[in-house]
């Protein structure tokens, strides 16, 4: 064998001594570590990103308010400021909505109706996007925000909360001309989050306690994993 047959093998033991215990789990994967997007070993990644932002804009969320399935983010961040709550869903079998509608629609709302309109992981199950803005826009009282989380990366769920299909992924850019098309563009905010810490992450269902905080914040815009909007009317 002469040197560089030999120093070719010596740089394949080098290399497999030295792989991280990570490398040997997932090489052979065809399956995530967690099918539940990380729910079952903590808190899913991406809701860490999605509650920090409905946190940070808690002052938009007041007056009459309609979130979409539950009122989890309007309790949380609204406390005080809200004097009505209002559920959404198109599913019948959701006994604490309030109000049972279609969101490309929005038929049984009057208009001007509601201070913000908080509708988190939701729009990728709308086939329309465009009658979704519109009609949000629409029951938006003067000066009211909407609130708004998409995702750019995961696994396309949904099915189990009897939602029609999984139609779409989100960029910043196309996020932002979705909006702007209702919203006057300098009222209309975008941002993303995620790495390519948080995309394998992700994808792998494992969840945020898993990983040191300050590397799950960093954001670099060639891997966005989702994206947020904050609009006003």
């Amino acid at each position: 064998m002469n040197s560089y047959h030999v120093r070719k093998q010596l740089r394949r033991m080098t290399t497999r001594l030295f792989r991280p215990r990570w490398w040997y789990v997932l090489r052979a994967r065809t399956s995530p570590i967690s099918s539940l997007v990380g729910t079952d070993r903590g808190t899913p990644v991406d809701r860490f990103f999605i509650e920090r932002f409905v946190q940070t804009e808690g002052d938009r969320i007041r007056g009459a308010v309609l979130e979409v399935k539950d009122r989890q983010y309007t309790t949380r961040f609204g406390a005080d400021r809200v004097t009505r709550s209002d559920i959404l869903d198109v599913n019948r079998e959701n006994t604490s909505a309030t109000v049972i509608a279609d969101l490309r629609d929005l038929a049984p709302i009057s208009d001007d109706t509601y201070d913000c309109l908080i509708v988190t992981q939701v729009l990728q199950y709308i086939d329309d996007l465009d009658a979704a803005v519109r009609s949000m826009h629409r029951v938006l009282k003067p000066g009211g925000s909407l609130l708004v989380t998409v995702p750019t990366l995961g696994k396309l769920d949904g099915h189990e909360d009897h939602v029609a299909g999984h139609y779409w992924r989100f960029t910043p850019d196309s996020a932002r001309y979705l909006f702007q098309k209702r919203f006057a563009p300098d009222k209309v905010e975008v941002q993303g989050w995620g790495n390519v810490l948080v995309a394998t992450s992700m994808l792998q269902g494992l969840a945020v306690e898993e990983f040191p905080r300050a590397k799950l914040q960093r954001y670099d815009p060639l891997f966005t994993c989702g994206v947020t909007v904050s609009a006003t009317k």
